[in-house]
């Protein structure tokens, strides 16, 4: 009896003995298959994500990882950046000849029209004709006719100048009342268009339409829609294709510095750059208006400035 008790008590021991390396080899059989599952794909993963930098970037395009790649690097140009910064786009620089030798922007022609009034139909003179007895405080529209003669598209943004004739440098036309400054952009009073009438002040600009042109098509070509500035100086810019042409006009007040008895110059330009074969529209102030008086007035006499007091009134 005692002997068949050892046996059950190896046996007892033993199964225990047996088990353990099953249970073993069960267990890694279960965590090597997890681990295949979710190991490779969570590696490949990371190495897809893009860096963070690659996507607050704006200006500068995402380099591969030279530890990544096998290929050598291909240049590539730059992006362009857009600016919110800058109210006026800069345009870009016109080449004053071409690459087939023709001018890049020629300014072929202008006109001239004298605003009478608010709500007066606007009357233009001919073309390229002068305004020769202009007076302060008149409102002008300069119109002039732009053709890019070139075989690659070009932009431009018409600025208007100014100078004293037989003076060398232009002065850009403001677009407010400066002192000392004979000119300014300005808006126009243009018709409300209600029922109760009256007058109200033009937008800053506005398109011409094609068949509004003055100056017909001269040099044919292609037709583009033309802009009138009541207020932008250098006015938007404008992109013209080959062999096309557009009219660019402002509107443009004789402040009291105007001075009479004096002719001025007027030309645009792409932004202080000379546009080729830029033509002068002439602008000459007559006489000072004679003075009228009415019945009981009188011319008066001139007489010298009254001299400092002090403050109790007596003089100085």
């Amino acid at each position: 009896m005692k002997c068949k008790n050892n046996d059950i008590g190896r046996r007892v021991h033993l199964r225990p003995v047996v088990a353990y390396p099953a249970v073993t080899v069960a267990l890694g059989v279960s965590f090597a298959l997890v681990f295949t599952s979710f190991g490779p794909s969570q590696v490949t993963a990371l190495a897809a994500t893009p860096t963070p930098t690659a996507t607050t970037s704006t200006s500068t395009p995402t380099t591969p990882s030279a530890t990544t790649s096998t290929t050598p690097p291909v240049a590539t140009a730059p992006r362009a950046t857009t600016s919110t910064t800058v109210a006026t786009p800069s345009p870009a620089i016109i080449p004053s000849i071409s690459a087939g030798g023709a001018s890049g922007v020629p300014v072929d022609h202008h006109v001239l029209a004298r605003i009478e009034g608010s709500g007066v139909q606007v009357k233009y003179l001919a073309v390229d004709a002068p305004i020769t007895d202009a007076s302060q405080f008149q409102s002008i529209r300069m119109r002039f006719k732009m053709h890019n003669a070139g075989t690659t598209a070009i932009t431009a943004a018409p600025q208007l100048e100014y100078r004293l004739q037989g003076s060398t440098g232009y002065t850009v036309v403001p677009q407010a009342l400066l002192r000392g400054i004979p000119f300014s952009v300005d808006r126009e009073w243009v018709p409300s268009g209600t029922a109760a009438g009256g007058t109200k002040q033009s937008p800053l600009g506005e398109d011409i339409a094609v068949d509004k042109f003055l100056m017909g098509s001269q040099g044919g070509g292609l037709a583009m829609i033309g802009h009138h500035s009541m207020g932008a100086n250098p006015d938007r810019a404008v992109t013209l294709p080959s062999d096309s042409y557009t009219e660019q006009e402002f509107t443009v007040l004789l402040t009291m510095d105007a001075k009479y008895l004096s002719t001025y110059e007027f030309r645009i330009t792409n932004g202080r750059t000379m546009l080729a074969g830029s033509q002068m529209a002439t602008v000459h102030l007559g006489a000072p208006p004679t003075l009228k008086l009415s019945p009981g007035q009188h011319k008066g006499v001139a007489v010298l400035a009254p001299k400092p007091t002090r403050g109790n009134g007596v003089a100085k």
